[in-house]
């Protein structure tokens, strides 16, 4: 992602004649550092594409409120969007997009090929670690399958491999960053406190590093935290 999201984010700005100032997400920041280097061996002028590494409220505040930047693009949190948005409201109204994270829904009907929907709904959540804005971590199921979707959703939970995702055949590896580690953790125990079913997974995977076991909850309440 960080090589995808810095691709988004240069390619149509660079199309459309402009320069672009980019600071990279703290927790990655060699990703773009290396495509700036590239960007110079391959004859862009200086000052077209410029990166910096740093965090939110220093390196990101100083885009956002700048009153020579007429437009900020941010991929991130809700929470800090708010921020950025004020920041740019407050400052020269400079335009803004955002691209952040959301609650995304599968469905899955009664006539689905259900091994498929199964599959898909599995690469559908636990992609990159979970770590994928349209993630889809929560999914309705329509009530003459759901005992059989569920059943064969934990099964498939259950197989995934954990482990140094630089192993061949591992599947999952560890999240970003302690933040992140917590905050599913955080979000395992509020699901359990909610009333859901823990089915599989829920803890931590082994004993050092940020690893997760792949969990799945079912007859969750939507007015839940990990149902909303």
């Amino acid at each position: 992602f960080p090589l995808l999201m810095q691709a988004w984010k240069l390619g149509p700005a660079l199309a459309c004649g402009n320069t672009v100032v980019m600071k990279t997400a703290e927790q990655t920041p060699l990703t773009a550092l290396y495509v700036a280097a590239l960007a110079k061996e391959a004859g862009f002028p200086p000052g077209v594409i410029n990166i910096i590494s740093g965090y939110g409220p220093t390196a990101g505040a100083a885009i956002s409120e700048h009153m020579d930047v007429d437009k900020v693009a941010f991929t991130g949190s809700t929470e800090t969007a708010h921020i950025v948005m004020e920041a740019a409201a407050k400052s020269n109204l400079k335009r803004v997009s955002l691209e952040l994270g959301g609650k995304s829904p599968m469905i899955v009907l009664a006539d689905s090929d259900l091994d498929f929907a199964v599959d898909t709904c599995h690469h559908g959540l636990f992609f990159n670690m979970g770590q994928c804005c349209c993630a889809g971590s929560r999914i309705y199921v329509q009530e003459g399958v759901y005992d059989e979707f569920v059943k064969k959703s934990v099964e498939r939970a259950k197989k995934r491999t954990v482990g140094d995702p630089f192993t061949e055949g591992i599947e999952q590896g560890p999240q970003i960053d302690t933040e992140q580690f917590n905050k599913i953790n955080r979000m395992i125990e509020e699901g359990k406190q909610s009333g859901a079913k823990l089915l599989c997974g829920g803890k931590r995977w082994g004993d050092k590093g940020y690893y997760i076991e792949p969990t799945v909850f079912s007859d969750v309440p939507d007015d839940s935290t990990i149902g909303s």
